[in-house]
């Protein structure tokens, strides 16, 4: 009897325990649960039309086709700047002017050297003249007679070479004066008078006021997307009218301290843009490329791929995307959003795909 009791409270006693480890699980089970089915709260934001929008702006600036860099061909001290930044000039004018007294001086020199080679030459012509009838009279030899004749020729040739030498001098007093070589516009300036300069060293820029352009920089990731005929659409920061112009030039070559390219655009000139003046170029971008910016803590990464978490019906679904440049706290999406998806800007280290979430 006391052992069929002792078989009873042992089953009892393991019924018992079996029974406390079922609640218990029973417990966190529920506890897990409704742990999981808790949302994570997240912050987010709406991708808005005028952030998908494929137009893109860039700063340019008004240049003319033909911007003429002007120099001295020959080298001194700047006398006079008769120009300043702005004036208009007319073909002919002249712009600057070097102190003249060593190339007047080098022009005596010279003048002093043609009349000694001229007086040098009358000379050597009177002995020859000389000697022709000294020769015809058997007075001299044959060989007395043609050296004669070879110092004439040396004294024409001096003659010749010491005008040369002169005028030489008198071209280099002329350039002495710089000269506009066109009608145009003063836009830049490098030099001031009582500066000494070498020849060719440029010291103004001369732009004709005709035949304007926009010049405008773009990176190296957006270049790729131009083409020679692009339409764009150029303004000022002072008008809201919009002029036509299509690129005709795109540089092959980046800039080595920016790495931008440079673009030229031509446009129809209706008078609103001036010369040296800062505007706005708007261009489409490529067709198939999207380009907005979002704050780089919403891009993660899953299995080596690039993406972000969208929200879709309170779920965080993840989304590859493909990325562009970097713009200080932003990253440039190039593709895989559209307009209208929300996405998850912050926290998305603690996301998994599915995850319940909520917006704060």
């Amino acid at each position: 009897m006391n052992l069929t009791r002792n078989h009873y409270l042992s089953g009892l006693a393991i019924t018992v325990l079996f029974a406390v480890f079922a609640i218990f699980n029973l417990g966190i089970s529920r506890e897990q649960t409704q742990t999981e089915a808790l949302p994570l709260r997240v912050k987010a934001m709406t991708m808005s039309s005028d952030m998908m929008s494929s137009s893109l702006i860039y700063a340019g600036e008004i240049h003319s086709k033909f911007e003429t860099p002007l120099s001295f061909q020959v080298g001194g001290k700047i006398q006079d700047r008769l120009v300043e930044v702005g004036d208009r000039v007319i073909k002919g004018q002249v712009l600057l002017t070097l102190n003249k007294k060593d190339l007047e001086q080098s022009i005596r020199n010279a003048d002093a050297k043609v009349k000694n080679a001229r007086s040098a030459l009358d000379l050597a012509r009177k002995n020859l003249d000389r000697y022709k009838k000294l020769l015809s009279a058997g007075a001299v030899s044959r060989l007395s007679y043609d050296q004669c004749q070879h110092e004439y020729k040396s004294a024409l040739s001096a003659l010749e070479q010491a005008n040369a030498n002169y005028e030489e001098c008198q071209n280099q007093l002329n350039y002495a004066e710089l000269k506009a070589d066109r009608d145009g516009i003063i836009i830049q300036t490098y030099a001031d008078p009582g500066q000494v300069v070498n020849t060719g060293t440029t010291v103004l820029t001369l732009a004709v006021s005709s035949n304007l352009q926009a010049q405008f920089n773009v990176p190296e990731q957006a270049v790729s997307t131009l083409k020679i005929g692009s339409p764009v659409k150029i303004s000022s920061n002072y008008s809201s009218d919009e002029i036509d112009g299509s690129i005709f030039e795109i540089s092959p070559i980046a800039d080595d301290r920016t790495h931008t390219f440079k673009v030229k655009a031509s446009f129809e000139d209706n008078g609103a843009l001036k010369l040296g003046m800062t505007v706005r170029v708007l261009l489409d971008a490529d067709a198939g490329s999207i380009s907005n910016y979002i704050p780089r803590s919403a891009v993660t990464a899953i299995n080596g791929e690039s993406g972000v978490y969208t929200i879709e019906n309170n779920k965080a679904i993840f989304k590859k995307v493909s990325l562009g440049s970097l713009k200080e706290d932003k990253v440039e999406i190039k593709s895989g959003l559209n307009q209208g998806d929300v996405i998850i800007t912050a926290g998305t280290n603690r996301l998994h795909d599915g995850q319940i979430v909520e917006i704060m």
